[in-house]
């Protein structure tokens, strides 16, 4: 048993996980996420998760004042060409599970409304959502949606008494410390009502597409595998029917890994299946260490930085990462570049974190390091965009080929 343990799993309460790996992640100033955390697996119920020493209330608090997913352009707000996609083909899998348009539905981690937006303009007017982050909330209501403030914990006290035909977790689950209120939602459904949840699917986390790691961050702290979730469902007192692969394609074309779990309140005489897959654990072992072998060995600067003053692009998960591999020159580095603004006026290692424009505007002269994990040469056309003319030196963070 493990002396040191911040969090037993949360699907069964397993003091003794197995320990896959560290992992250090260096947090803005005031954030409060930990530096770092240990990254551990339940055997049992084939999950793997975040022992975070941070509680619910932290992760809470990151959600309504830190996050990238509140403001318009936030992932699930549909304000590119490859998120209103994902959004459109999923209200496809969830119309097969809504009995009609009058359907009562919750969407709950709704960000700025962007799922809402694609069902309400299919007819699904009684559609609503749930959202921690008062910008989302205030983004989503100015579209004329039904959206709440509330953290999702609190969803089985808020909407007691409600009967939805479906209630939606879209890339929300493995965001989420504690899972025990999980089990009162079963409570919020429909006789006939179903719980769909979809997350990040561990079976394809490699190196192909994505840098080392990149799967694993500050936010991603849980680790579904589809034997986890079935034993989510079983908890809740719900009859698993399916876990369909649903792959997203990014901003950039390529793929990133994902399944759904879906589950109803009655049996349908459909068995969902998933106990018979090989083990995620296993998978996430093979990942960390050919992950943990590249970051070691391979990672560098192309081109070389020269000397002088450094501005870094990026201040959110994946330069988060590079800081703990010690990859970011921090005695060149100036400022961190990042358009969140909920991130601006803080620190990280040390170092200032400012809009691009202005950390440009006050280093004409520096180089910028692009610490962007998709599609990151997109930054050299929003340079150009903000000083045109001006001819800037830009390094990549890659891998030799």
């Amino acid at each position: 048993m493990l002396s040191d343990l911040h969090r037993p799993c949360p699907l069964c309460g397993n003091r003794d996980p197995d320990v896959l790996a560290q992992l250090t992640l260096p947090q803005p100033s005031h954030s409060p996420l930990p530096g770092g955390y240990r990254l551990v697996a339940c055997a049992a119920c084939d999950f793997a998760y975040a022992d975070t020493p941070a509680h619910q209330a932290d992760y809470d608090r990151y959600y309504q004042q830190l996050a990238k997913y509140g403001g318009p352009t936030g992932t699930g707000a549909g304000q590119n060409p490859a998120d209103q996609l994902r959004l459109e083909q999923l209200a496809d899998r969830l119309e097969a599970l809504i009995p009609g348009r009058d359907a009562a539905i919750l969407d709950i981690g709704c960000g700025a409304g962007g799922l809402l937006q694609v069902l309400h303009r299919r007819g699904y007017t009684r559609a609503e959502g749930l959202d921690p982050d008062p910008a989302a909330v205030a983004t989503a209501r100015a579209l004329g949606l039904p959206v709440r403030a509330g953290l999702a914990t609190e969803s089985p006290g808020l909407y007691a008494g409600c009967d939805f035909k479906l209630i939606v977790l879209s890339h929300v689950a493995e965001h989420l410390r504690d899972l025990d209120w999980i089990d009162g939602l079963s409570r919020l459904l429909a006789p006939d009502g179903a719980l769909y949840v979809e997350v990040p699917d561990p079976r394809g986390y490699d190196c192909t597409h994505r840098p080392p790691l990149y799967y694993f961050d500050s936010e991603h702290i849980n680790h579904f595998s589809p034997r986890a979730l079935r034993r989510l469902f079983t908890r809740m007192g719900l009859h698993p029917t399916a876990f369909p692969a649903t792959p997203l394609i990014l901003s950039d074309g390529t793929p990133y890994p994902a399944f759904a779990g879906i589950a109803t309140r009655v049996p349908t005489g459909i068995d969902g299946g998933g106990d018979g897959d090989a083990p995620c654990v296993d998978a996430l072992r093979r990942y960390l260490s050919d992950s943990l072998k590249r970051s070691a060995a391979s990672l560098r600067i192309e081109p070389p930085l020269g000397p002088g003053a450094v501005l870094v692009w990026g201040a959110g998960s994946w330069t988060q990462r590079l800081l703990g591999l010690g990859a970011i020159p921090l005695a060149q580095t100036r400022a961190f570049l990042d358009s969140a603004t909920n991130k601006q006026g803080r620190q990280l290692a040390g170092k200032p974190i400012v809009a691009p424009a202005d950390g440009l505007s006050r280093h004409p002269n520096a180089q910028v390091l692009v610490c962007v994990a998709v599609n990151p040469h997109q930054i050299g056309a929003e340079i150009a965009r903000l000083e045109p003319g001006h001819a800037r030196s830009l390094h990549f963070i890659t891998e030799p080929t």
